[in-house]
């Protein structure tokens, strides 16, 4: 993995005092293409919080020392004191614990985690932790909901899985291209709408948005194809005079689809 990949991969804060569960979720995160620091107990979690930056963090319930609850207090006491640091986002918290141990939904939340996840769990778990908590941190996003318009994620894995099914050999191969190509050619296809929007442009806003919407689809990111489409539909009709009011959440939604993808692109 070339440099810059390495750098835009997303950093872990895992807590646990087990060093097998330890193990195997460290292992989970690394296939989802994450960078991995390991803390043994709270006091450890806390240290490692006060001289690094993480993109999310996941904290057994039930460490010794200092719990998992009483740890996401005091990382929250230290963003609420020194919210520059983190640029006021708050760090995505994650609960691990066995459902009989958590303590209830209302104890995490009241801690200042985010979400929970029952153990053992999966790495389809793990990737949709990933997927929906970090895209909360994305500037572009601002308070806007994390989930898309509809509730779904960014990314319909199952448009994916078919387009493995293609290659079944060569799968990975496959997909990483496909992942590739678009990104690069994505980029591109928002600035064209961009530039169309700013321009008043409605022919290049057409072929932009259309083409966007297309290959969106294929991948599976389907609310993206949809506001792909209502600035399709808004060329072909000629009225694109609020095409500039989409602008905002297409940009958001856009991004979400780039972190999912990247992630997914990372766990081949």
């Amino acid at each position: 993995m070339d440099k810059r990949n390495e750098e835009t991969r997303p950093v872990i804060l895992l807590v646990d005092n087990d060093p097998l569960n330890r193990e195997i979720v460290k292992d989970m995160l690394e296939h989802c293409g994450c960078r991995v620091h390991v803390a043994g107990n709270g006091h450890e979690a806390v240290d490692a919080f006060s001289r690094q930056s993480f993109d999310m963090m996941f904290l057994e319930c039930l460490i010794p020392e200092m719990d998992g609850f009483a740890t996401a207090e005091k990382i929250r006491d230290m963003e609420a004191k020194n919210p520059g640091r983190t640029a006021g986002k708050k760090v995505p918290m994650v609960a691990l614990c066995a459902s009989s141990a958590a303590g209830g939904n209302e104890a995490i939340l009241r801690s200042g985690m985010d979400d929970h996840l029952a153990k053992p769990c999966r790495i389809a778990d793990i990737q949709a932790m990933l997927e929906k908590w970090l895209a909360a941190r994305r500037p572009e996003g601002g308070d806007s909901d994390t989930q898309g318009r509809d509730g779904s994620p960014a990314i319909d894995h199952e448009a994916l899985k078919m387009l493995a099914s293609l290659q079944p050999q060569g799968a990975r191969e496959l997909l990483t291209k496909l992942i590739t190509v678009y990104l690069d050619s994505s980029s591109k296809q928002m600035k064209d709408i961009l530039d169309a929007v700013n321009g008043h442009d409605i022919p290049a806003l057409l072929t932009a948005a259309h083409t966007l919407k297309s290959s969106s689809a294929s991948l599976g990111a389907v609310n993206f194809a949809e506001q792909c489409k209502e600035l399709e539909m808004m060329a072909r009709s000629g009225a694109i005079d609020g095409a500039g009011n989409r602008i905002a959440p297409l940009e958001h939604e856009y991004g979400r689809v780039r972190d999912s993808l990247a992630l997914y692109l990372a766990s081949l």
